[in-house]
């Protein structure tokens, strides 16, 4: 049995997002902790296809399946779960300098 803990769910779209971009499939970035019964609590990070979070919930599920295919009971807390957007703000980096190694 797969147990899901929502900590934080996904971000609100940023004012750059289409209705298209936020209805089609895209990327999400997920972020979960697996507790799997043997003591250790493993991290996961993974960038999954879905066009919403009930695709991304599926596709980590079949994640899991794939990792853990012998665990009876996995307990899953999901720490971040947010769309990849592709829109990136110049204003964050210093396009003028120049740098050296």
């Amino acid at each position: 049995m797969l147990e899901l803990h929502y900590e934080l769910l996904m971000e609100q779209p940023n004012e750059y997002e289409t209705e298209k971009a936020t209805t089609s499939q895209r990327e999400w970035l997920v972020e979960y902790d697996v507790d799997s019964g043997d003591g250790l609590k493993h991290q996961h990070l993974s960038i999954l296809n879905g066009s919403d979070i009930q695709d991304v919930q599926v596709a980590i599920f079949i994640e899991l399946r794939n990792m853990y295919p012998h665990s009876e009971r996995l307990e899953v807390t999901i720490t971040r779960l947010e769309p990849i957007t592709t829109h990136t703000e110049a204003t964050n980096f210093d396009l003028n300098s120049s740098y050296t190694s």
